[in-house]
């Protein structure tokens, strides 16, 4: 366990991290003893008339090859589930995560269970502008001469990284970055898709940095998000972010993104002919449409502003007369009733009038009660057009007053807008997909997955992971009673599951599992080192399991849910504990767990005894190497080896 972890620490290189997945694409290129065959890889590349070029772009940073070395060493925390929260309903019976801690550490734990499950990534990382408050932690644990032995860098270079800790240059951040992104290329499935949000300090870095993990043809596109209108005098009024997209694997990418709007918009189109068959009245048809939008707004999505119709279908009214940004046109429109000129947009219209006078003789331009408020373009539901643009025009003030609402207090920076993920989402997931979030801040991806679930019924699972970052004394946030970032995103999933419920009435998920990474005092892992197995039959103390007892947790609970995460069978599944003689073992699908101490011979020939009579149908038991003798561990393998129905069973012993 966490022995083992510093072990293989001890011993790890920059680059296994990479060699481990080309050998995991590319097995017969390598030989019996692990060595890589790049002459026959150059001989199949040449045989297949594939160029071969010395020449080409390289990203380089201060930092990188440490960047490199922490993407291959594991985690040394253990993962600590809340059992008060996770017994509550809806939370007993929750797919969903969230998960308290370094994401770094989380990612490398997650990976054991959901590699390659992840359909879709989004993530809001540090934007690093200088005040947004991000400097590069990394406590290291070794000195400048460590770093040299461990990564072959001169002693220059190692001091130059290490005082890399608590600075916020481009390095700093894509030091930051880089192992991250490693490790979430792996969570994503082979159609997966991460969007990345950033600014302009950093885009151009991140950029390059994605081009290098991802690959230069996994580069889906760049949105625009005008989030913003900067009417202070400067040289360029910056007034959007970016998300950048990419996937796993182009070729696995549907060609065709469309939204679960595409749905919707037939739906709609089919609603509005049915009742223009059934009502020739104007206001019959209006009154007959109106109610069956009341009824139904709530699964209409980014469509529920069709709320009107005529005999043409269904429609909304569009702001899209207004010019943009710049003068446009300027001429009256007399309104049909008062005879008196229209409001005219701020910067007038973006139509010559000429064209103006056709889109009203066509009956396109909606008018209001009376003059003082501006036409709107009559757009129907079959011309809505269902893509995901590279410019998204939303207010970025949408997610503070969003979450404003819920709290009744601005209790969070800058939190991304609901209704910027919730599109996202909707064109690359399905019903049953999982979404990760690893820089999960407020948690609007959680309120977006489940607004998603409500709106289209499906089950979609998230993955939330977020630092515990302490909250400013004297900031909104603070004052409302929260201490951390992560007690402002669990509470706000609370809020929001709460608001959409009594919203809709869908029955989806509203709750999730909590569990926190905590890493083992100095002197639990000094005692873990130290112990020998050969000579724990006369040292036996049986209490080296509650050495894991964290935040109230017992220690074999903290043991189980790292090794479940590790073993594939994640943390939403229960195990259930299967008795012996004295002694119980905990089980979860094909393998089991010996934790406790208190294992004897004869629970070993009962647990022989299930195995052979199929009452019990595992293929591997885990053992807990401290809290077994040395003589009962070495019958546990003997016994296991070779059942009498001919097959074995594996013994794997942690430390």
């Amino acid at each position: 366990m966490i022995r083992d972890v510093l072990e293989h620490n001890e011993a790890v290189s920059p680059n296994d991290f990479e060699i481990a997945r080309i050998r995991a694409a590319l097995p017969e290129y390598f030989d019996k003893n692990g060595s890589f065959m790049f002459d026959r890889l150059q001989e199949s590349l040449r045989s297949g008339e594939v160029t071969l070029t010395r020449e080409g772009y390289e990203l380089k940073f201060l930092g990188k090859s440490y960047a490199k070395y922490l993407t291959s060493t594991k985690t040394g925390t253990v993962v600590v589930p809340d059992l008060e929260h996770n017994s509550e309903p809806p939370n007993a019976e929750s797919k969903n995560l969230y998960v308290v801690g370094d994401n770094l550490d989380a990612l490398k734990h997650l990976l054991g269970s959901y590699s390659g499950q992840a359909k879709c990534i989004y993530i809001d990382p540090p934007y690093n502008t200088g005040s947004d408050g991000f400097v590069y932690n990394d406590d290291f644990g070794f000195n400048a001469l460590q770093l040299v032995e461990k990564i072959g860098l001169d002693e220059d270079e190692a001091s130059r990284i290490i005082d890399l800790r608590g600075k916020s240059s481009h390095s700093a951040w894509l030091t930051f970055m880089y192992p991250r992104l490693e490790l979430a290329k792996e969570m994503l499935a082979d159609d997966g898709v991460l969007f990345v949000s950033i600014d302009d300090n950093e885009q151009f870095n991140l950029r390059a940095l994605c081009d290098e993990v991802f690959g230069e043809e996994n580069w889906l596109g760049n949105i625009v998000w005008k989030n913003a209108t900067d009417n202070n005098p400067t040289q360029v009024a910056i007034e959007h972010e970016y998300v950048l997209v990419y996937c796993k694997s182009r070729q696995d990418v549907s060609s065709v993104w469309k939204s679960k709007v595409s749905a919707i918009k037939d739906t709609l189109i089919s609603i509005g002919d049915q009742l223009n068959q059934e009502h020739s009245e104007p206001v019959k048809l209006q009154a007959a449409y109106s109610a069956w939008f009341r009824e139904n707004k709530w699964q209409l999505g980014r469509l529920d502003r069709y709320k009107y119709i005529d005999a043409g279908g269904v429609y909304t009214g569009s702001q899209s007369v207004h010019n943009p940004g710049r003068e446009g046109y300027r001429y009256d429109i007399l309104h049909p009733i008062t005879q008196k000129p229209c409001k005219q947009p701020l910067f007038g219209y973006r139509f010559p009038e000429a064209s103006m006078s056709k889109l009203i003789e066509d009956g396109k331009i909606l008018f209001g009660k009376d003059e003082s408020k501006i036409v709107e373009i009559k757009v129907y539901a079959r011309e809505y057009s269902d893509k995901l643009d590279s410019v998204i025009e939303l207010d970025g003030r949408a997610g503070a007053t969003e979450v404003g609402d819920l709290f009744g207090d601005k209790v969070f920076t800058n939190p991304k807008p609901s209704q910027l993920l919730t599109q996202l989402l909707d064109f690359v997931t399905s019903p049953d997909d999982i979404v990760f979030d690893f820089f999960s801040g407020s948690a609007t991806t959680a309120d977006a997955t489940m607004q998603l679930n409500a709106t289209d019924g499906g089950s979609r699972r998230y993955v939330l992971v977020q630092l515990p970052e302490a909250i400013a004394e004297g900031k909104p946030g603070w004052k409302q009673g929260y201490r951390t970032i992560d007690e402002i995103g669990r509470d706000r999933i609370h809020k929001a599951a709460a608001k959409i419920q009594s919203a809709t009435g869908a029955e989806i998920d509203y709750g999730f599992r909590l569990f926190r990474l905590e890493e083992p005092n100095g002197k639990t892992l000094d005692q873990l080192q130290s112990f020998d197995p050969a000579q724990s039959d006369a040292l036996f103390s049986g209490d080296y399991v509650s050495k894991f007892n964290l935040n109230e947790t017992p220690g074999r609970d903290v043991v189980l849910a790292t090794w479940l995460l590790q073993d594939g069978h994640g943390l939403t599944d229960d195990s259930e504990s299967v008795r012996l003689v004295d002694y119980e073992l905990d089980v979860c699908d094909d393998s089991a767990y010996i934790i406790e101490p208190g294992l004897t011979s004869e629970d070993v020939m009962a647990l022989v005894s299930k195995l052979e009579s199929g009452e019990l149908d595992v293929s591997r038991v885990v053992v807990f190497g401290y809290s077994v003798e040395f003589s009962v561990m070495h019958e546990l393998k003997k016994n296991l080896s070779v059942l009498k129905s001919g097959r074995s069973v594996s013994v794997l012993e942690r430390f």
